[in-house]
């Protein structure tokens, strides 16, 4: 893919289209999704108090996409910082049962904001909440997050109709690699020579008399500006409204790329909502500079496959190793081994094998959209772009499951956080097998040969 060929002028006052010679049906939502009562937010374990207010609302929001021979396709963006099955799968049988969408064809993505309400799949075995901040999340979930959920995608569907689609991409740099060598290994610090995805791709949506309706966009770097009490969605969070500001009547959706292994710069701090205003402004301008330039207009059909990839995990410590791990001082290597140790004598064994959904979606000849489980490094969103290119390639990473950090094979290697050390923290039992990354990588491949038959 040439940036060349996405970048020029555009004027969106000649942007136009007829219902008549529409090729899309694109629905836009968007729903309020910050928490009526104050919870325990997500993202650090050093956490010891619920949110104390908000610096704005955190906001879900969807597009729904038709195309001419009736395919169907549902993004939807969220300020959160985890999604998993238990909310997605209630989500996906509700819009299939009232509006006939494959559960396939739904994507949830997830900001990872680390200002949000936290409703990690691993909270209630890892995390030591009182009975009373932990029944606060479930109610959240359930009475809250599900329904307005499922209100946002029905509500995108019954938005369905005609308008154009256009892609072009910019680029921000405050994200950067986190991942900095040292003789010891890898360290969770700046590290400006390391491997970075500065890409910002953006998509507009633009209606028949030429007004722009939703304009998403997407950057790899983690939401992590921010290390304090008050939900916001981070530098993502201010982006989105910058970009609904300078265009009044649009909804701007942030979609989370592979930025797993990305920080923004500078963060934390007594400036740190300074810098995160800061970030979420440059990455409002990049996505200025991409509707101010000549934007690809994508052409049908749409075609969307997905499959679950079974990613092969280490064996399992031996049974004495994890009972001596049950009384370390260190807490997180303790509720691990406790975790692991239930699970065997619940179950008699521990499965270690990590499944990872994977989604495909091609528009036409203009857009490969791929969209990939887990807290998905770096690696994945480059070799995708340098293996599909051709059409313009997004890729996503925060969908549907964040269910461990996603390694690829040399950060797997490498070790550190990402690549070993972060999945004390989750309910996968053991870090991946340096086969991780072929099999990710060879999932998409037959889902990239499907929607391009």
């Amino acid at each position: 893919m040439h940036r060349s060929l996405m970048l020029g002028l555009l004027i969106l006052g000649t942007a136009t289209c007829s219902a008549e010679a529409a090729e899309w049906n694109v629905g836009v939502s968007k729903i309020v999704i910050t928490p009526e009562s104050p919870t325990w937010l997500s993202g650090y374990g050093s956490r010891d108090k619920p949110a104390q207010g908000k610096v704005h609302d955190l906001y879900a929001k969807a597009l729904a996409f038709e195309s001419g021979d009736g395919t169907r396709l549902v993004l939807v963006t969220c300020d959160l910082g985890s999604m998993h099955w238990g909310i997605v799968r209630p989500v996906a049988a509700a819009i299939e049962k009232q509006h006939k969408l494959p559960q396939a064809n739904l994507i949830i993505n997830v900001s990872h904001t680390h200002c949000a309400p936290e409703i990690a799949a691993e909270r209630p075995v890892f995390y030591s909440l009182s009975d009373e901040s932990e029944a606060a999340i479930a109610d959240y979930i359930e009475q809250q997050l599900v329904p307005k959920l499922t209100t946002l995608v029905g509500q995108a569907l019954e938005d369905l109709s005609p308008a154009k689609i256009l892609v072009s991409q910019s680029t921000a740099s405050f994200g950067k690699s986190r991942r900095f060598p040292t003789e010891d290994g890898f360290v969770n610090r700046q590290n400006d020579e390391g491997v970075t995805d500065d890409d910002v791709p953006v998509m507009q949506v633009v209606a028949p008399d030429g007004k722009l309706r939703a304009v998403m966009f997407g950057y790899a770097c983690h939401n992590t500006t921010l290390d304090f009490y008050q939900y916001c969605g981070d530098y993502a969070g201010f982006a989105q409204y910058d970009v609904e500001a300078a265009h009044p009547g649009t909804i701007g959706l942030f979609m989370m790329g592979c930025g797993g292994d990305q920080n923004p710069y500078p963060r934390h701090g007594p400036k740190g909502l300074e810098y995160c205003r800061q970030h979420g402004r440059e990455l409002a301008d990049a996505v200025e500079r991409a509707i101010q330039a000549e934007p690809i207009e994508v052409h049908g059909p749409l075609r969307v496959a997905s499959e679950t990839v079974p990613l092969a995990l280490e064996p399992l410590p031996p049974r004495a190793q994890l009972e001596r791990e049950a009384t370390s001082a260190n807490a997180y290597k303790q509720r691990k081994a406790k975790y692991l140790l239930n699970e065997l004598d619940t179950h008699g064994k521990v499965m270690t094998e990590q499944p990872c959904p994977l989604t495909v979606a091609r528009f036409g000849d203009q857009l490969l959209f791929v969209a990939i489980s887990g807290e998905t490094v770096v690696d994945y969103s480059r070799t995708s772009k340098l293996e599909f290119a051709g059409p313009m390639v997004w890729v996503a990473g925060y969908c549907t499951d964040v269910f461990a950090y996603l390694p690829s094979q040399r950060v797997l290697l490498e070790g550190g956080y990402e690549g070993r050390t972060g999945i004390v923290h989750q309910l996968t039992p053991t870090p991946f097998t340096p086969s991780v990354e072929e099999t990710v990588m060879g999932g998409i491949r037959r889902l990239v040969k499907q929607v391009s038959e």
